[in-house]
Order: structure tokens, then C-alpha cells, then sequence
């Protein structure tokens, strides 16, 4: 009797419906719990992680994967680091690429404790010391220093500010030594006013980062450009060259040359230049351009900030919204008669309210008569097919501006400016791969947001969507209240 009066007591219990939703209500816990924790085991065992920075900083560039997939050869990446303090981003960057291909493996070397390994990859003494990263292979290796794996702005020398990681962008072109030992050789002509390579900021420095060797070329003593040079670079000439030197030039390009050209505004006109560029359908005008329209200026009508175009040496820029910087640039003019054969391409171009002033005496930044209206464009790639064979097609990159490189009062030295003489001096050499990598800012700016846009936020936030929890949390209450 006991126990029948217990078993009805215990199906009287069951159908009480406080307990069965009750107990609906902690099976659907324990569920989503359950598939909760198996969920976050699948994501950390299959990578399934998506990266949602807007520049992909936990994720290795297409270029970056494609150059890993053609590693046939064991390469290791010793960090240099006293054990369990390994640089974390620095670590979490480079692991990308280990789990990329079975060819790459990471090791940890205290460079304090192991001097005499440390000296083997640096044997002129530059101090490479914790921090860095060295990769390499048994015939070749690539020392990176600390500095040279973040991103730094420096133009307040008291407090530098990191800004981001350049670490794919070094440990790419590191690989890319390591794998084919080959350096390629730019030949910076001399003789007409130029400023070496060594004096234009951190320009040297990043040529030499991406592999390459640079080598001075004075065209008036040297019989030819030589045969091993990958770039010829012409940099801010005071004046024009010599119909000798245009015909070295002529020949190299001819050949399947490369070339850039970086010419500022002058008094004097460059007729042998331009004779050189219409090859290539291509003419630097006289003058200066003044930008009239206040989206394209700093605020100082002759430091132009101009549109970039659509091209592989523009792609990151574009992406990464990073503007290039001109002061008193000049524009190039693609002429009407476009020679067979050669493809010209714009990368920048100033507004339609910019004009250019040839009057140089006069410093008025207002529009005056003899003014020629614009736009301009202000760099131009070009290529020429009608000499070389296929593999060998010439290609140059002019630009109207040289002092671009250089400190540009009162911003210093602009990011942009240099990755596009780095993408332009790529691109001229067909080195696709390694165009659109570069430093990936990590740097996180505050919200700005106007007075109403404040009022909008406390409002949905403070008032809104607690009240909406509220009311749901009251009207469950009332339902269940009835049950």
C-alpha cells in the first residue's frame, strides 16, 4: 500500500508542470553547454578560426601561402629570446607559418647564453641580440633585427609609438633569399645632383630588407648600364642628361630594362629626358601642381594627396587606406601619339580644381591667369613589348615627385609613400608576390563619435535595451505564472 501511494505521490510529481519545464529548462543548459565546449574543440584543433580585421592581421597574405607551398628545402626560424619570454605576436606570426608547411620549423635560441651562435649569422658585428629572428637554411640565412619586425613611428623621437607588426613582411622576403640566394641589383645613376639612396630615410634600409643590393652608375664614365642590374633608378636629377647617357639608358631598356625615374619640379626644361620617355608615349611638363580642392591636399595647397588608381603597385595602398603624399609635384603628360607596343597605365592623379603654375616666381597658391587647368597625373607605370621578348619586357615607373621620400613638414616621413617606391620598384621587376605585403597595424585608435551619435549610443544602451530586457523578463514571468 506504502509503496503504491509513493508511486502515484512520484507520477503526481512528474506531471507537475513547475518540474517538467523546470527540467525541459536544465537539459537545454546542459546541452548548449556540452555542444558549446565541443564546438570550441573543433575551432582549436581544425583552425577554424575566420580572421575579422579589416587587414587581416592573424592571417598570412595569398602571396605569403603561395611562396610557402614552393619550399622544398628544410628552413628554421631561430628567435632569438631568453626562455618563456618569446615575443608573443612575434611567436603567434611566425607560428602561422609553421603550421603552413611541413618545411618550416621554429626554434628558441637565448642569444645571451649562445653567443658563438649568434656570431655565425652575424659576422660584421651589427649586435643582433634577443628579439630578433634569423631564417634560414643549410646554404643561406637572413638575420632580422628586433627593430625590423614592428612597424614604428618615430617622428616623435622621445616616444616612439608601434603601430604594428612588419613581421610577414620580413620573414617573406627572408624566405624568398633563403630559397633562391639571389640578390638583385639596383644601379642608381650619379653625376646630375642626385642624393645617394643612404640619405632618403629609412629608403636604403628597406631595399636592403627586401633583398635587394644597391650599386651607384655614373652613365658618363660607365660604357653601358651594367648587364646584371635589375633596376635602373634615376632619383631627384638637378639637371638634364646627356644624349650619351639617354642612349645607355635607351639600350638597357631596350634590352628588356627596368626602370624608375623620380624627377622633382626644375627651372630648366629636360628636353634629352624627354626625348628618353617618349618612347614610351610619356613627357614631364613644366610646373608645378597647386590642388585647389581640400580632399586632396594636407591643408598646404602644394603637398598634394592624390587619387591612387586601381594597379598592382597601388592594390595595398588602396586596401590598407594609405595615402601617398606629394610636395610640389609635376605632372606627366601621356602624349597624344602613343607609341606601338607600349601599354601606359596612371597610378596618381590630382583633382579636376588642381591646376599646374609654370610661372615658378609666383607662390600664390590662388589660381591666376596663364594657369593650366587640371587633372594631372603625377605617376605613371608603363610597359614596352616592342623590343624584348616575352620574358623580357621593359618596364618603367615615373614620378613627378622625388622629395616625396623624404621628411614632409610638419607630418615627417610618410608610411605610404614608401611602400609605393618599394610596390613601384617590385612591380617594374614583375615581383607580383611580395606587392601588396606589408606591416599590419595593430595600433587601435579610440571612437570618435559626435554629440548626437553619443546621445543615440547612451540611449540604446541605457535605456532601450534594458528596457526591452526588462519587458521580455516580465512577460515570461506573467505566462508562467499562470501555468
Amino acid at each position: 500500500m506504502n509503496i503504491l501511494r509513493k508511486s502515484k505521490g512520484l507520477t503526481a510529481l512528474l506531471k507537475n508542470p513547475k518540474l517538467r519545464y523546470g527540467g525541459y529548462a536544465s537539459v537545454i543548459t546542459f546541452t548548449v553547454v556540452v555542444a558549446a565546449i565541443v564546438v570550441n574543440l573543433l575551432v582549436a584543433q581544425l583552425d577554424l578560426q575566420i580572421d575579422m580585421t579589416e587587414n587581416n592581421v592573424y592571417t598570412l597574405s595569398e602571396q605569403t601561402r603561395g611562396i610557402v607551398d614552393e619550399l622544398d628545402e628544410q628552413v628554421t626560424f631561430y628567435v632569438l629570446a631568453r626562455r618563456n619570454e618569446e615575443p608573443a605576436q612575434v611567436m603567434e606570426a611566425l607560428g602561422r607559418y609553421e603550421q603552413a608547411s611541413p618545411w618550416i620549423r621554429i626554434e628558441t635560441i637565448d642569444a645571451d647564453a649562445n653567443p658563438g651562435f649568434v656570431a655565425q649569422y652575424d659576422p660584421d658585428g651589427e649586435g643582433l641580440g634577443n628579439g630578433s629572428v634569423i631564417v634560414a637554411t643549410e646554404d643561406n640565412y637572413r638575420p632580422i633585427g628586433i627593430l625590423d619586425l614592428y612597424s614604428i613611428d618615430d617622428r616623435n623621437p622621445q616616444a616612439p609609438v608601434i603601430m604594428g607588426l612588419n613581421v610577414e613582411r620580413r620573414v617573406t622576403n627572408a624566405l624568398i633569399y633563403v630559397a633562391t640566394g639571389k640578390t638583385p641589383i639596383i644601379y642608381q645613376t650619379t653625376g646630375r645632383g642626385e642624393a645617394p639612396v643612404e640619405q632618403i630615410g629609412d629608403l636604403a634600409a628597406n631595399l636592403a630588407a627586401e633583398n635587394y643590393e644597391i650599386r651607384s652608375l655614373n652613365l658618363i664614365q660607365a660604357p653601358q648600364v651594367p648587364e646584371d642590374g635589375a633596376v635602373l633608378l634615376m632619383f631627384g636629377i638637378r639637371s638634364d642628361i646627356s644624349e650619351g647617357e639617354a642612349q645607355k639608358i635607351r639600350d638597357f631598356l631596350e634590352s628588356g630594362g627596368r626602370a624608375v625615374f623620380m624627377v622633382d619640379v626644375l627651372l630648366e626644361e629636360l628636353p634629352v629626358l624627354n626625348d628618353l620617355l617618349s618612347g614610351y608615349g610619356l613627357r614631364l611638363s613644366q610646373g608645378v601642381v597647386i590642388e585647389g580642392n581640400q580632399n586632396y591636399h594636407t591643408g598646404n595647397e602644394f603637398q598634394l594627396v592624390p587619387d591612387l588608381t586601381a594597379h598592382s603597385i597601388t592594390e595595398s595602398l588602396i586596401e590598407a587606406r594609405s595615402p601617398i603624399m606629394m610636395p610640389y609635384g609635376r605632372p606627366i603628360e601621356i602624349l597624344p601619339q602613343k607609341p606601338r607596343g607600349v601599354t601606359i597605365e596612371p597610378l596618381a592623379q590630382t583633382s579636376g580644381d588642381s591646376f599646374v603654375r609654370v610661372n615658378l616666381e609666383n607662390q600664390d597658391s590662388a589660381r591666376s591667369a596663364g594657369d593650366i587647368p587640371g587633372p594631372f597625373i603625377t605617376a605613371v607605370a608603363a610597359i614596352d613589348t616592342e623590343f624584348a621578348s616575352s620574358e623580357e619586357i621593359s618596364r618603367i615607373v615615373v614620378i613627378g615627385n622625388a622629395r616625396f621620400l623624404g621628411p614632409i613638414y610638419p607630418f615627417g616621413y610618410i608610411p605610404g609613400n614608401l611602400d609605393f617606391i618599394l610596390n613601384a620598384i617590385g612591380w617594374v621587376q614583375n615581383q607580383q608576390e611580395t606587392l601588396s605585403i606589408r606591416a599590419k597595424f595593430t595600433l587601435q585608435f579610440p571612437m570618435q563619435l559626435t554629440g548626437i551619435q553619443v546621445l543615440i549610443f547612451a540611449g540604446l544602451f541605457v535605456v532601450v535595451i534594458p528596457l526591452g530586457i526588462l519587458i521580455t523578463g516580465l512577460v515570461i514571468w506573467l505566462r508562467r505564472r499562470h501555468l
